[in-house]
Formats: structure tokens, C-alpha cells, sequence
């Protein structure tokens, strides 16, 4: 009978340190990598003849003030494997988010891809397509039929990019933190967009 309530009693601790550990620790470790993030963010800074002349081209610019990440969403290349923003990390990144059937996102494509080459290297540059109805063959022969590279041969067929419109481009650290948001079309092979960006460089993020 004793060790029948020795058993029962230790049946009894293990299973309260099991739920006190699956209660409290994921919070602290979330609470943790959420204040390191945070620590590692920076908020950015442009001199403002460089952001001006850079931000004519947009219908609008949100310049980050405390550390915010893309939507922890799948998307996918045209081989069907499956990515994620956090992939791309460990040095500065461009998204920017299109649409085949978007006239400015199509003809801002070709410069951005010029970007792309540019600063191969030193700054990541993807190009996500929002297209729930188009299959990853149709965007494939699109992007074909355009010349237009790797870059650009992702997708995304769900919903809650957090995109308000589209051409939308996003800068992100390379950490992952937003740091520009960049609303509407832009020319990125233009001399203010290669200004802002070696200056951005110089920062050293």
C-alpha cells in the first residue's frame, strides 16, 4: 500500500512539473526572443535629401519605428519548395510584392532586376507574386516570356501578407525587421535609388 502512494505521488509531481514547464517556459522563451529582437534592432536612419529624392517615386513610405517582421507565412519558388522571410536572413533584404495581372508591378520588374544585379551580394532581392489563381507553370511562362529572372520565381496563393496594395516593396534588415515600406512603382535602377541604397549600405546593417 506505501509504495502504491509512493508511486501516485510521483506520478503526481512529475505530471505538475511537466504542465508547470509546458505553462511557463514557451512564454519566457518567446518573452526572450522577443526582447533580444528587439535589442538587435536598429531604427533607420537616411539623410533626408537622399529619402526625398528616393521617395517621389512612391504614392507612400512608412519608415520603421520599433521592430516589426513580415508575416511568418510559407510562400513558394516555381519548383514548389517551400521558403520563408527568416530564410533569407544574415544580410539586407528587398521583397517586393507583385501580380502578373498589376501594369506598374510588370513594368517596374525589369528595373528591379537591375537592382538585383547591382548589388548581388550585398542586398537580397526577392520578388513574391500574390496570385491565388495562377499555377507556378502560368507565372513561370510569364516570367519567360519577360526575360526576367530567378529573382522574381516566387509566390504566394493564400491571404494576410499584410500588403495594403500592390507594387508594395519592403526593406528588411538583416535580422528580418522591417525598415522601409515602400507603397507603388518605382524605377530602382534611377540614380536616387542607387544613392539611397549605398547610402543604406554604408550603414553597415
Amino acid at each position: 500500500m506505501q509504495n502504491k502512494s509512493l508511486f501516485a505521488l510521483l506520478v503526481f509531481v512529475v505530471f505538475s512539473a511537466t504542465a508547470a514547464i509546458g505553462y511557463y517556459v514557451p512564454p519566457l522563451w518567446n518573452a526572450y526572443r522577443a526582447e533580444k529582437q528587439a535589442a538587435s534592432f536598429v531604427p533607420p536612419v537616411m539623410p533626408q535629401l537622399r529619402l526625398d529624392a528616393f521617395a517621389t517615386n512612391f504614392s507612400h513610405v512608412l519608415i520603421a519605428e520599433e521592430p516589426k517582421t513580415l508575416p511568418d507565412l510559407a510562400f513558394q519558388d516555381l519548383k514548389g519548395k517551400e521558403h520563408r522571410f527568416a530564410d533569407f536572413r544574415g544580410m539586407p533584404l528587398l521583397v517586393n510584392f507583385w501580380a502578373t495581372w498589376c501594369l506598374p508591378c510588370v513594368v517596374e520588374l525589369p528595373s528591379l532586376q537591375r537592382f538585383a544585379d547591382h548589388y548581388k551580394g550585398r542586398i537580397a532581392v526577392i520578388a513574391v507574386a500574390l496570385e491565388p489563381q495562377k499555377t507556378a507553370p502560368e507565372i513561370a511562362r510569364f516570367l519567360e516570356i519577360r526575360q526576367l529572372g530567378d529573382f522574381a520565381g516566387y509566390y504566394y496563393n493564400g491571404t494576410g501578407m499584410d500588403v495594403r496594395g500592390i507594387p508594395t516593396s519592403v526593406l528588411l534588415d538583416a535580422n528580418g525587421h522591417i525598415l522601409y515600406r515602400f507603397e507603388g512603382e518605382a524605377d530602382w535602377a534611377a540614380p536616387e535609388a542607387q544613392a539611397f541604397f549605398d547610402t543604406f549600405l554604408l550603414q553597415k546593417r
